[in-house]
């Protein structure tokens, strides 16, 4: 049993406040065994914001500045950094290179995650690119199986294929995530992995861990309890769960240590998602130093008058890193790294669940999930109004009083796909040019185009996905661009209906 704090000693133990404090100074040392949970740069990548221009932008890493938050995240014992495994995307794969063979030269602790659809091909490029361990996922609400055609028990079936293909590939750590728990009805999410525990005993494999994510905000622990209920009604195995909570609404800080607490009593090794600030999607999840001064807040609002002793015991509790500093000085120094990044980009970044970050998205196929819940709200007799903000609720729970338009993909993102460049190049009504045309303006980019180079999209969709490519490779080579300039990039594809070739 761990000595009593100071600011404990002479306080009534008989009172709840009592017990919550010992608990809360608890998950700290609770939190260091499971070496902190994942920090995302794949969630940092897809962060929104404003530039100084007025434009929507995404935010960006290069690889340098990647690797100055891989080897601080390693020097505080963060134990899995997780990247995205997307092989529409070459360059952030060859960024994903670098970072894991910098890391394997420098003898760093860490273990890398590859961020991954239930899809072969994104199972075979995280393998291709050396990574050992995988964290797959899978959209099993309704929304979801309207878009797939498919039901929980046939997406079940899906994600089975997927680990079965991971572990033939020598996957060391393979864990599975229905990326929309919060918003799949419990019946479906039973459905779900009551057959996805009937193919994996079937076959001797099984998971190593299982994702709970909140990808909507608006989750309670109760929610999670029923989801970790139906986990030990149907008998599927993990070693470890794993938690990513939107801040829609604000509240994703005390959901964080909620979470952990429930866990902790349950003995279940919980892994918290968290990313650079607390930046990503809309607002984001939450970063290390709020995760850790939410804890410090809860002990403050029990005891606001020990706060000296509270800070002592804080401090004793993340103790010193093996150089010598403190854990906080460290994570402090952290923070104002990413502060610097952004104050030189010009990327302004509003945490408020009412400002414009919430109506935008750095993921094109978040925002296409929202256009085809949007559309189903059409077909099911709503209208106006209240069928955007049905379809604006898949990918945030909770909407901001005021009417919003549909949520908008961020065009100059590191993350962009054709679902991006679809929604930008209609909203210009810009229309394919002749194929010759086409040659002729790509000419200088067959470079970024690889091995695509030859080919001359004769349809919107080959076109859509090479300029979402040159895109990409813009933004890897000049550290982030602009939305002018990411336009510009699909005009080499499209033009105005009214201009003339």
């Amino acid at each position: 049993m761990s000595p009593i704090p100071d600011f404990l000693h002479n306080e009534n133990p008989a009172q709840p406040r009592y017990h919550e404090a010992l608990e809360l100074l608890a998950l700290f040392d609770y939190l260091k065994a499971m070496r902190w949970g994942v920090f995302s740069i794949r969630e940092s990548l897809q962060a929104v914001g404003e530039c100084r221009d007025g434009t929507l932008q995404g935010f960006h890493l290069t690889v340098d500045e990647a690797w100055e938050a891989v080897r601080g995240m390693d020097s505080l014992g963060v134990g899995v950094i997780e990247l995205p495994a997307f092989p529409a995307n070459p360059p952030g794969q060859a960024f994903n290179r670098r970072l894991l063979e910098r890391a394997a030269a420098h003898g760093l602790t860490t273990t890398f995650a590859a961020h991954a659809r239930c899809v072969a091909a994104d199972i075979r490029t995280a393998a291709e690119t050396g990574f050992r361990r995988l964290h797959l996922y899978i959209g099993v609400s309704p929304i979801k199986q309207a878009t797939a055609h498919a039901n929980a028990v046939q997406l079940a079936d899906k994600a089975f294929d997927a680990i079965h293909l991971a572990r033939d590939l020598g996957f060391d750590c393979v864990r599975i995530s229905t990326e929309d728990a919060y918003r799949t009805p419990l019946d479906d999410y039973c459905a779900f992995y009551e057959r996805l525990q009937e193919r994996l005993t079937s076959h001797g494999l099984h998971v190593d861990g299982i994702g709970i994510p909140d990808t909507v905000g608006v989750g309670t622990i109760d929610d999670l309890g029923d989801r970790i209920a139906v986990l030990r009604q149907v008998g599927i195995r993990f070693a470890f769960l794993e938690c990513h909570i939107h801040n829609d609404i604000g509240h994703s800080d005390r959901l964080y240590v909620d979470t952990l607490l429930l866990c902790m009593r349950l003995g279940i090794m919980m892994l918290p998602d968290f990313s650079i600030l607390g930046i990503g999607e809309r607002n984001g999840t939450i970063g290390l130093s709020s995760l850790i001064e939410a804890i410090y807040r809860r002990l403050l609002l029990l005891y606001p008058r020990s706060m000296p002793a509270i800070r002592q015991a804080v401090r004793e509790k993340l103790g010193v890193l093996p150089d010598g500093e403190l854990f906080v000085n460290r994570y402090r120094d952290l923070d104002a790294f990413f502060y610097r990044i952004l104050a030189r980009s010009g990327f302004v970044f509003d945490r408020s669940p009412f400002s414009s970050n919430t109506e935008y998205d750095g993921s094109g196929v978040h925002a296409d999930t929202t256009l085809r819940a949007f559309r189903l709200a059409r077909e099911q007799g709503y209208d106006g109004q209240q069928a955007i903000d049905l379809g604006n609720s898949a990918y945030a729970g909770a909407l901001p009083p005021y009417d919003m338009p549909l949520r908008t993909p961020v065009l100059a993102c590191f993350g962009c796909g054709k679902s991006n460049v679809r929604f930008w190049r209609e909203r210009e009504r810009l229309v394919l040019r002749r194929p010759e045309d086409i040659r002729a303006r790509i000419v200088p980019y067959a470079d970024d185009l690889a091995e695509d180079s030859h080919h001359i999209p004769t349809d919107e969709t080959t076109a859509d996905e090479l300029a979402a490519r040159l895109i990409r490779c813009a933004s890897v080579r000049e550290g982030g661009i602009n939305h002018h300039q990411a336009m510009e990039i699909i005009r080499l594809f499209y033009r105005s209906a009214e201009a003339s070739e």
